[in-house]
Formats: structure tokens, C-alpha cells, sequence
């Protein structure tokens, strides 16, 4: 099978356990009626430190005892791909990374590693977060803040990991097993057999929604984004429960663009990839909202649409041909907050549907603000 290019600069945050633990207990000063979630998070990220810190002898779990076991079967063909032999004239100008991308961009179906608990019927909202094997403190995090499994307004909510294959370790020991663990543990881990680089979010982009026509197309809406936001997940409900799931939505920071010529950027584009022209209107990556009826019409457009590098991108360039209209919302905060607004007012926060860039404990102390009866707000502006 082949492995898609990956980034070995990829920017991780990984704490560790007893910065994590101090942490922890500040939290747990803050807002005492959330203190069996921020114990339970606590437990569970000294657990996984402690396996794979364990001897060699002692690393194979004993899977019989678990009440959920992995889901390693595919269900899509594996084969093998092999480089497009027409790109052997790309210019040698062009950056490895970037001549690798255009070589095998046509390798765009891979098999599944895990599979989460399947979606139920009456699923309203599915959190599709984009995550890499290291992000373990994050995932936890997520899982016992706006991620938790439940109901919201009356509305049954769905947590869900998007992951590739990873090359992270720690102290030498592969971080897959952690996420067999995770994945016989809480079912919300969805694994792909391609490498998790920034390029490779694009694949990312289309295994989910291969996935969400085949498995999850019930569910009314998706919010799509990354594993350092903070969601008013509330305010979604809110801001959807009148619609219906057959009609087109996608609502974000909308926005456009230039391709990006500077090489030393993580978005560097060159002429040969794309022209000198406005990128398609897309929203950013960090949230973005959809219907389900969005969602299917996005796989039916990206089945024939060349893989573009940058994932938000590529969105837009099947939004464009899908011709429908994108929703600007300014809760939408994908490049944080406005200069000169306090980053850190809980009251700011709940007029919000989205903060991008939040660390794990100030994801879990932004979330026990926001449940304490006692805070009051006066109006405020982002």
C-alpha cells in the first residue's frame, strides 16, 4: 500500500502528564459542578501515558477483555498506486513536497483502519474533527467539554475523529496503539491507511465524505473543523433547528484569496498548481456548518475534481461547480478574535459559534465558565 508524502513539521502540542494534571486541578477550582468530567479526562490521559511508557513485554493489550473491539476491516479495495508517469516532466523548480503531491494525486481511494459505532437514526448534529495521533490531551478534552455524547436542546449529538496513519511517537513507541485503544474505548475514531500530513488533508476531506453518503447520511447536519476549536455546540442547534437538512446550507467565515508564491509558507502554491487568479469563496478550515443535503451534493462534486493540497481550497472548488450560496456568519471565528477584545471573556464566548486556536486547558476552563449559573453577562462585542 502506498503511503501519501508526510510532513515531518507538522506543528503538535503535546503537554505532559503533570503540567497536564496542575492544570487539571486548577480547572477543577473553577467550576466544582463539572469536577467528575475533568476527573474522568484527567484519569484517562495518565492511563495512556502510563501505556506507553510500559516495557516491550508489556505493551500487547489483551483485546478480549474489551467491550468494543477495533474495526480494522477496509471497506473500500486496497490496491497498490503507482506514480503518474505523465508527471515526470514537472518542473524541477517545483518543491519535493509539491512535485510528490502532483505525482499521486490520483491515489485517492485507501482503505479503513478503524471505524467508529455506527451513526443512529435519529442523529440532528455530527462533530467531524480533524485530529492526528498525537493530539491525544485534545481528544480528551473535546470528548468531555462541547464534545460530549448526548443531547443538546433535545437533539442528539455525534463526536467523531477524523485520523490517517501517523509517524508520531513517544519515547520511541508508536502511537497507533493509543488509538486501538481510544477507538475500543469511546468508538469515535474514524482511520484512514494514508499518511496524516497537511497535503493529505484533501484525502481527509473526501474518505469522510465517501464515508457520510455510505454510513451517516441520516444525520441532519455536520459541522466540519479542528481539534484546537472551541464550540458553542448550543448555538449550532440553535441556529439550525428551524431549517431543514434537505436544503442546501454551508455557513462559516466565508472567504477568498490569491494562491500563495512565497516558498517558505505552509500554503505555497506554484503557477504550475493553480493560476494567478481569486481562489473559489471557501470557509476556513478551523468550523464550518453543512447540512446533510450539502454534505452528499460535496461528494458527488469532489468524485470529479483533481485533489488540490490545501483542503479548504478544494472545498471551494467544488462548491463552485455545485453553484449554491455560502452563508457568512461572523460567530464564526477561524482566525480568533478582533484586535483589542479580551481573547479569554467567557460572555464573549457565548454569542460565539466557533474560536479557533484554544489549548486543552483552555478548552476545558472556557467550557466550565460557560456552565456556571452564576456568570453574568452584559452585552458585549466580537
Amino acid at each position: 500500500m502506498f503511503d501519501r508524502h508526510f510532513n515531518s513539521h507538522q506543528n503538535v502540542d503535546c503537554p505532559t502528564a503533570s503540567s497536564f494534571n496542575k492544570n487539571m486541578r486548577i480547572i477543577f477550582r473553577i467550576q466544582s459542578r463539572s469536577r467528575w468530567s475533568f476527573v474522568i479526562g484527567t484519569a484517562l490521559l495518565i492511563g495512556v501515558i502510563r501505556l506507553l511508557t510500559m516495557n516491550h513485554k508489556d505493551r500487547h493489550w489483551n483485546t478480549s477483555t474489551s467491550a468494543t473491539p477495533p474495526q480494522s476491516q477496509s471497506t473500500v479495495d486496497v490496491f497498490k498506486c503507482s506514480l503518474n508517469d505523465t508527471m515526470n516532466n514537472i518542473s524541477s523548480s517545483i518543491p519535493p513536497t509539491h512535485r510528490n503531491f502532483l505525482m499521486y494525486k490520483h491515489c485517492r481511494t485507501f482503505s479503513r483502519l478503524l471505524s467508529p459505532i455506527p451513526c443512529q437514526n435519529d442523529l440532528f448534529l455530527l462533530l467531524a474533527i480533524k485530529s492526528t495521533a498525537i493530539q491525544v490531551d485534545r481528544r480528551i478534552a473535546l470528548r468531555n467539554t462541547w464534545g460530549k455524547k448526548g443531547y443538546v436542546q433535545g437533539k442528539k449529538v455525534k463526536l467523531l475523529f477524523l485520523l490517517g496513519k501517523s509517524k508520531d511517537t513517544i519515547q520511541g513507541y508508536s502511537l497507533q496503539q493509543v488509538l486501538d485503544w481510544e477507538s475500543r474505548q469511546f468508538g469515535d475514531i474514524l482511520q484512514w491507511d494514508f499518511e496524516d500530513s497537511f497535503f493529505n488533508l484533501t484525502l481527509k476531506e473526501v474518505h469522510f465524505l465517501k464515508w457520510f453518503s455510505l454510513e451517516c447520511h441520516w444525520a441532519h447536519y455536520v459541522f466540519k473543523g479542528d481539534d484546537d476549536v472551541f464550540v458553542h455546540t448550543s448555538n449550532l442547534v440553535e441556529y439550525v433547528k428551524d431549517n431543514k437538512p434537505s436544503e442546501q446550507l454551508y455557513a462559516g467565515n466565508i472567504m477568498s484569496g490569491y494562491p500563495v508564491r512565497d516558498k517558505q509558507s505552509k500554503y505555497f502554491i506554484p503557477e504550475e498548481m493553480y493560476p494567478n487568479k481569486p481562489y473559489p469563496l471557501y470557509a476556513g478550515g478551523g468550523g464550518y456548518l453543512m447540512s446533510s443535503q450539502t454534505v452528499l451534493s460535496l461528494e458527488v462534486a469532489a468524485s470529479s475534481i483533481d485533489l488540490f493540497p490545501i483542503d479548504d481550497v478544494f472545498v471551494g472548488l467544488c462548491l463552485q461547480k455545485m453553484n449554491i450560496k455560502l452563508t457568512h456568519h461572523p460567530g464564526f471565528k477561524t482566525f480568533g478574535l478582533k484586535q483589542g477584545v479580551t481573547h479569554f471573556n467567557p460572555c464573549i464566548y457565548r454569542e460565539l459559534m466557533v474560536v479557533h486556536k484554544l489549548n486543552p486547558t483552555e478548552m476545558w476552563t472556557m467550557w466550565s465558565l460557560q456552565l456556571d449559573p452564576k456568570l453574568q453577562c452584559s452585552r458585549s462585542s466580537t
